[in-house]
């Protein structure tokens, strides 16, 4: 009975299968897990997009302020040289035409001597402007007649101009002097199209991607909020203002976004729901076919040995396989007394055009100079991508060197033909570095090695050229370690110093601070100049350890000024390349500062200009961190790089040192007078202090003087001073009793 009773019970199927019931289970785990992560995310992106809205909104209003600012700028460089000439301003058209390429953003500029436009530049397009009494038959007349009584900038508009177009225009009142009294000459103006001022902007972008946008003011006749500029669509509820100082008035910008935070709430819920049905049937997928799995896995084995072998991104042979190639070739060079050259080929300035197009079409350049490379050899030949931007080709059964100069002359040819890369047309350059088996060695890594130096040789006799590997060229890597060797000695042995060199100020001829140069005292070879050896330090990376043993003397040396005098100038320090990209440099600077205990305003560090544009926001990161211990920041050598005022207002900078090449042919080059005049001017309205290096001439110091210059040093001041020979300065400096008696 009992037995008959089992029976019937092990019988029975169950009313659900265990893979079904493991299989809900997942599904409400994973619903309920998808769900919550979800809805989580949606509140946190919620908040961060008002939080983005917000600072997207102060970012367009900081743009617009300094877009006018710049742009209103060269009204005072205008007024100035209005001034200068005492109302007679004859190259209008060529000063005006350097303005406007410096600045950007001005559609014209305009001289009115007693308020009557009579100069314009472009004057295309702008001729029924010419004879305009500003201050008569102007409807802005009232905004000029207040610009000359408080006798500063004012900004007239929107407003539709005579000549078509609407526009903003700011107008500088200038006076002169004449007899002891100063009088009203006229108005510098620039005009700016508002159209364009917008374009300079990424407003029209931000309509493009669903944000709306507005631009109002209060009006100055009627006191009503005008609208001047916005887009098509009305602005949402939920928008944010922030204001836009700009001169005698005040604008506002409204930015709005749809954030359709319920309508995602009720997809997240649907997303939940299908994720968690698929994962569930995957997994329910994984617990009845573990053998297909198992296939997967051994399918993607065999493309991952496939992939070790070969190039992802252009499907040429990788390093591994070269090696292992030219290891059995080596072999049959042995065997059978065959030939064959390594050709090492670097790109040329690939980073340059990386950077600026972007990672893509970086890539699409790659493969593209990877089919020419190969193109240009036999079926035969190995064709490798080492890494990056470099390749290597083995040239087998070599028939002499002729035979790879050959293709090393064709690669480069062919290499060097514009490659359209979407709506840019590029033009790269290549550096071959060649070294023959078995004339230069059988080993392996010592071919490596030999067509490495050939390819740097290469580069150093510029681009687009090609260097058989020799003797020599060893030579020179001894030399190069012998110099690092020395250079590791002389940190251990503390055989470097410092000499200081005075920065005076060009209104009074006071001392402001020292620049702190560095000097090599080698016990064989005597003193050594930083030119002899600053280019090894930082190829080697020895300049890091140099740089802060620079620094840490600096605070030294403060610290024993501050025990003989109680006021102490400050000390400059030049940074490389190499300690910028040290990614312990902010926290070394500031332990070294900490132990100290010396005030960090007595120390500015020098950057130049060129290391400064290498990796922008590398150097803003780095730089930030040590604003923020209370160090200045100064830019070195401006004007030899290639940066603009764009790009130097993302700094947070605090003086910049025009180069010593500009202020050299002061006397004789009448361009580099308006340079030098024009970064001062320019520069000063961005409220950083300027510095002129290498002022070896009375002439140039007057110069230097009559266009504002802050500073300045060079061996008409002083040559740099030892340590010991600072504390016995004398200043004020004395250059000559005429140039003292007008400082006083």
């Amino acid at each position: 009975m009992c037995r008959g009773t089992l029976t019937i019970v092990s019988n029975k199927k169950p009313l659900i299968k265990p893979s079904t019931a493991y299989t809900c289970l997942i599904f409400v785990v994973l619903f309920g897990l998808s769900y919550l992560g979800i809805y989580s995310r949606l509140a946190e992106v919620h908040n961060e997009q008002h939080w983005l809205l917000d600072e997207l909104v102060h970012a367009q209003a900081s743009a617009l302020e300094r877009l006018l600012s710049r742009s209103l700028s060269s009204t005072y460089i205008l007024a100035q040289e209005v001034r200068r000439s005492n109302g007679n301003f004859r190259d209008f058209d060529k000063f005006a035409a350097e303005v406007i390429k410096s600045l950007g953003g001005i559609s014209n500029l305009q001289l009115a001597p007693n308020g009557i436009v009579e100069r314009i530049y472009p004057l295309a397009g702008n001729e029924k402007a010419i004879g305009h009494k500003i201050l008569i038959d102007d409807a802005r007349s009232k905004e000029a007649y207040q610009a000359i009584k408080k006798r500063g900038l004012t900004l007239a508009g929107p407003f539709e101009l005579i000549q078509g177009g609407i526009a903003l225009i700011g107008r500088n009142p200038v006076f002169l002097e004449k007899d002891g009294e100063e009088y009203f000459w006229g108005f510098t103006s620039a005009l700016i199209y508002l159209d364009e001022l917008i374009a300079a902007t990424d407003l029209d972008k931000l309509s493009a991607k669903g944000y709306q946008f507005q631009l109002s003011r209060i009006h100055p006749d009627s006191g009503d909020l005008e609208i001047f500029f916005g887009s098509e669509v009305n602005l949402l509820p939920h928008s944010i203002i922030k204001s836009i100082n700009v001169p005698n008035n005040s604008w506002n910008i409204t930015i709005s976004r749809n954030s359709e935070y319920e309508f995602h709430v009720n997809l997240a819920i649907a997303i939940s729901f299908v994720l968690a049905v698929i994962l569930a049937l995957l997994l329910n997928r994984v617990f009845l076919e573990p053998e297909r799995l198992r296939k997967k896995v051994n399918q993607q084995t065999r493309a991952l040995e496939q992939l070790a072998f070969h190039d992802e991104l252009t499907g040429l042979a990788n390093r591994r396989f070269l090696t292992e190639k030219l290891e059995q070739e080596i072999l049959n060079l042995k065997r059978h007394g065959r030939h064959l050259a390594i050709l090492y080929i670097d790109l040329d300035d690939f980073k340059r055009i990386n950077d600026a197009l972007g990672h893509d079409m970086g890539d699409v350049l790659l493969k593209t100079v990877a089919d020419r490379i190969r193109d240009m050899v036999r079926k035969s030949d190995i064709v490798a991508r080492m890494g990056g931007d470099e390749f290597a080709v083995i040239l087998l059964d070599l028939k002499g060197a002729d035979h790879a100069r050959l293709v090393a002359e064709k690669i480069i040819e062919n290499v060097g033909c514009p490659i359209t890369l979407g709506k840019h047309e590029v033009v790269i350059g290549s550096t071959i570095g060649i070294t023959l088996a078995p004339d230069d060695s059988y080993e392996i890594g010592e071919l490596f090695r030999n067509a490495d130096l050939a390819m740097y040789a290469s580069k150093r006799a510029g681009k687009n050229h090609y260097s058989f590997f020799n003797t020599e060229m060893q030579q020179i890597v001894t030399e190069h370690l012998l110099m690092e060797e020395s250079l590791r000695q002389a940190i251990a042995n503390n055989e470097f110093y410092l000499v200081y060199q005075p920065i005076i100020s060009l209104d009074t001829y006071q001392l402001q601070k020292f620049e702190a140069l560095i000097r090599w005292r080698h016990p064989l070879n005597g003193e050594q100049s930083p030119g002899d050896f600053i280019g090894v330090a930082e190829e080697t990376g020895l300049i890091i350890p140099i740089g802060y043993w620079v620094l840490s003397e600096v605070c030294q040396f403060i610290n024993d000024r501050q025990q003989k005098w109680p006021e102490v100038v400050p000390i400059m320090i030049n940074i490389s390349s190499a300690q910028l990209k040290d990614v312990n440099f902010g926290h070394r600077v500031e332990e070294i500062i900490n132990a100290s205990g010396v005030d960090p305003k007595l120390i500015e560090l020098e950057i130049t200009e060129s290391v400064l544009m290498e990796d922008i926001d590398l150097a803003l990161q780095l730089i930030n961190q040590v604003k923020q211990l209370g160090m200045k920041i100064c830019i070195d050598d401006f004007g030899a790089g290639y940066s603009s005022l764009t790009q130097l207002k993302k700094f947070p900078v605090d003086t910049l040192k025009i180069d010593r090449d500009f202020v050299r042919d002061l006397d004789d080059d009448p361009i580099d007078r308006q340079i030098v005049e024009a970064i001062t001017a320019m520069v000063h309205k961005l409220g950083i202090i300027v510095v002129a290096e290498g002022i070896e001439t009375e002439s140039q110091l007057r110069f230097l003087r009559q266009i504002g210059c802050d500073s300045g040093q060079g061996f008409l001041f002083s040559k740099p001073l030892s340590a010991d020979d600072v504390g016995r300065f004398d200043y004020p400096v004395s250059i000559s009793h005429t140039d003292r008696k007008q400082s006083l």
